[in-house]
């Protein structure tokens, strides 16, 4: 597989999307957003999303100019519409505007609709908790593209829904969990697709609703499984959740009344941290509590515990300097498309 580094994967992402037709701000923002995610060692929501967004762009699904607006305000709150503008555009935004409201006012709520895909959800919470706030972020589909059953269904109810959740620790240390409801995002699914490999065992089930590791049959009309596997019931009932609070609240529509195409219906909520405690005090004993955590007898066939986001936090540091590795299919389906959009000499590939 080939290997890129980080500026070169901002770069293609950036003049592809240029040449799409996106303001150069809005391309950086997705490109940069898309590189950190390919270090942090989420593939899945990484520069092979640059396909999707360009065939997206095409079809008119989305607005590569369009602006967020606020249409709806209070001292706390904010709801904002994207014109279906670049996901991580308007989620950026938004996350801005929740921030600031909850710098003045302590604790702020935001709704995003009419967006595109806004990526991994875990990169807006950090954007809060960097500037010293707690962050919840709830994001769901509009109703649309629906990927996993109901806990004992076998046919597609809701979206994967994924909830994120960050705060900030004591020196580098940045406290982040971001999973989807179900079992796995569905950009995983790409990937296991795009290397031809097969996924883990209760993942998905195929259209008949029997179980499968093949990633075909769950873009043959299969879902994959609820988080939880046999306690499928809580990734199942986070999902719903979820469609109440980040798809009715932004009225974005939903499962059973859809929004007329896909869109990353969110909702993020922000705490200033120094409205209850000294920020100081709250990084430290977040890491105290992080020592203690970790400090803990390994079981059987694991070599560390992690806090959350550690992981990535590692993965990131060994990416800048080893590159990251590109799966064949994805590269040959990129530099078909860097051909179509005649930035070759840009990018001197």
């Amino acid at each position: 597989m080939p290997i890129l580094k980080a500026d070169q994967i901002e770069k293609i992402a950036f003049h592809l999307l240029c040449a799409a037709g996106t303001p150069e701000e809005h391309s950086l923002i997705v490109a940069q957003h898309l590189t950190d995610n390919n270090l942090a060692g989420h593939d899945s929501h990484g520069i092979i999303r640059i396909i999707q967004y360009l065939r997206q762009i095409r079809e008119g699904i989305i607005i590569p100019k369009a602006k967020p607006e606020i249409i709806q305000e209070s001292t706390c709150t904010a709801q904002v519409d994207g014109h279906y503008g670049l996901g991580q555009v308007i989620a950026t935004y938004s996350t801005e505007v929740a921030i600031e409201k909850a710098k003045k006012h302590g604790v702020s709520c935001v709704t995003m609709r009419n967006l595109g895909h806004i990526g991994r959800v875990g990169a807006y919470t950090e954007m809060a908790a960097q500037k010293g706030c707690a962050a919840i972020l709830f994001c769901a589909t509009g109703g649309q593209v629906p990927y996993q059953p109901p806990f004992g269904g076998s046919q597609r109810k809701l979206g994967t829904n994924p909830i994120a959740i960050a705060f900030p620790g004591g020196d580098k240390d940045l406290f982040s969990s971001d999973f989807a409801t179900s079992v796995c995002a569905e950009g995983k699914l790409r990937v296991y697709l795009a290397r031809g490999s097969k996924v883990p065992e209760g993942w998905i089930l195929d259209k008949d609703g029997r179980p499968s590791n093949n990633p075909k049959d769950f873009y043959d009309g299969g879902t994959i499984l609820p988080l939880g596997a046999s306690a499928g019931h809580k990734g199942y009932c986070l999902a719903f959740m979820t469609d109440l609070l980040a798809s009715i609240l932004s009225g974005n529509g939903f499962p059973g009344k859809p929004n007329k195409q896909f869109s990353n219906g969110s909702l993020i909520l922000a705490i200033d941290i120094e409205k209850f405690i000294p920020l100081s005090t709250a990084k430290a004993e977040a890491s105290l509590m992080s020592k203690f955590i970790k400090d803990t007898p390994l079981a059987q066939g694991f070599t560390q515990v992690f806090y959350p986001g550690e992981k990535e936090a590692k993965t990131r540091e060994i990416r800048k300097q080893a590159g990251v590795e590109i799966e064949e299919e994805t590269w040959k389906q990129i530099k078909n498309l860097i051909q179509e959009y005649k930035v070759t000499e840009k990018l001197n590939i």
